[in-house]
């Protein structure tokens, strides 16, 4: 079959098991599929008995096939046919979109670092002597204090912070100075750190030091510095980009 005719033959399989198959008003067509059908058919199995009976052999069988199919040859069931095609067609699309999905998900999660690999440098000390002060309002009894840390101090506690009964883990930093003088109502220091956490997420404050902070811990950590502090639930750790 040379390649006009696998061409033609192409075009007329799309008109018979296709999605719009059109062919069952067409007989002249349907005719010409079956003829080409039963040439590709025949055609392979022809071609390996040449050697031994010579083209006009070859020839004269085709054309006494041809001579035999007098009676109009059985259209195939096209209902089933279009119900293969479709069912294929589905299948190939189904797999498509899970390999783009696929791929689309391998494009999207681009890893992004967690944590900028700062060492723990300290953890503070607990200091349960200590009230939380006036300036954090009225008091629940799940507020705990730590030791004075370079001129910083740190309280936790459990807040609500959201509509619903759930209540997070917060810590917040305060100058010391302030903390120690039992009239303040107000925050007049020079800074205030605070953070929640939510659910597996520890409470965390991170900042730059800067000027205002108190002198002893400019000294321990120069301006500049990266500084974080992490209540985990239980105790407070300091991390640092410098030791």
């Amino acid at each position: 079959m040379d390649e006009g005719a696998r061409e033609e033959l192409a075009r007329l399989r799309a008109r018979a098991y296709g999605p719009d198959a059109d062919i069952d008003a067409d007989p002249e067509a349907w005719a010409r599929l079956r003829e080409l059908e039963e040439r590709e058919r025949v055609g392979p199995a022809l071609v390996d008995t040449a050697p031994t009976g010579g083209r006009d052999e070859v020839a004269a069988s085709v054309d006494s096939e041809e001579e035999d199919e007098e009676d109009p040859p059985e259209r195939r069931p096209l209902v089933r046919s279009k119900r293969g095609v479709w069912a294929w067609a589905v299948s190939l699309a189904v797999v498509t979109a899970l390999a783009s999905a696929a791929t689309a998900l391998g494009l999207a999660l681009v890893p992004v670092t967690g944590s900028a690999d700062a060492t723990q440098v300290d953890t503070l000390e607990p200091d349960p002597g200590a009230d939380t002060p006036p300036v954090f309002g009225e008091r629940t009894g799940a507020e705990r204090a730590f030791r004075d840390y370079y001129g910083v101090t740190a309280f936790v506690g459990y807040a609500q912070v959201d509509a619903t009964e759930n209540r997070s883990p917060c810590i917040y930093l305060l100058d010391t100075d302030e903390v120690a003088d039992d009239d303040v109502r107000g925050l007049r220091g020079n800074f205030v750190y605070g953070g929640c956490g939510a659910g597996v997420f520890p409470a965390t404050v991170e900042f730059v030091v800067a000027d205002g902070m108190p002198p002893q811990f400019v000294e321990r950590f120069p301006i500049g510095t990266s500084v974080q502090f992490v209540f985990d639930g239980e105790n407070v750790g300091v991390f640092s980009d410098r030791r």
